[in-house]
């Protein structure tokens, strides 16, 4: 009986570990610091959720139900992240104007990020000219 145990505790490990392919990037992450060089912002409730090779972005809020949505596509090879293919989710028309992702702190439509800083309960991700501070939600 012990090694039926064993043997389905291994499978389902083996599993998951397909699931997340990302590291310690891998998950939802709260934006709580964004700095331009001149502002230093604080938002407070927006997320960046990671898997596999998606990434949902949103406004978070506990009295409404969650708004301004967007999915996109990412590449993380360790060093950074790129992201594209934004579209509103739900739904399936592609983002063509950036000025829709602003109030994420996405300024383009294809953006890419470097990896500053990541461990279990931070990531610190760098563009040309903007620092994004977050922590594991």
């Amino acid at each position: 009986m012990k090694k039926i145990l064993y043997i389905c505790l291994l499978f389902l490990l083996l599993s998951c570990e397909r699931i997340f392919i990302n590291g310690e990037l891998d998950g939802m992450w709260r934006l709580r610091r964004v700095d331009n060089g001149v502002v230093v912002e604080h938002p407070d409730s927006i997320f960046y959720t990671f898997q596999r090779h998606l990434v949902m972005m949103g406004i978070y809020s506990e009295t409404e139900h969650p708004k301004n949505w967007y999915m996109g596509c990412f590449e993380y090879d360790g060093d950074s992240i790129l992201m594209n293919n934004f579209y509103r989710y739900p739904g399936t028309d592609g983002i063509r104007v950036p000025k829709e992702l602003e109030n994420l702190y996405i300024y383009d439509t294809i953006a890419k990020f470097k990896v500053e800083h990541l461990s279990n309960d931070m990531l610190l991700l760098s563009s040309s000219d903007v620092e994004y501070t977050f922590e594991k939600w």
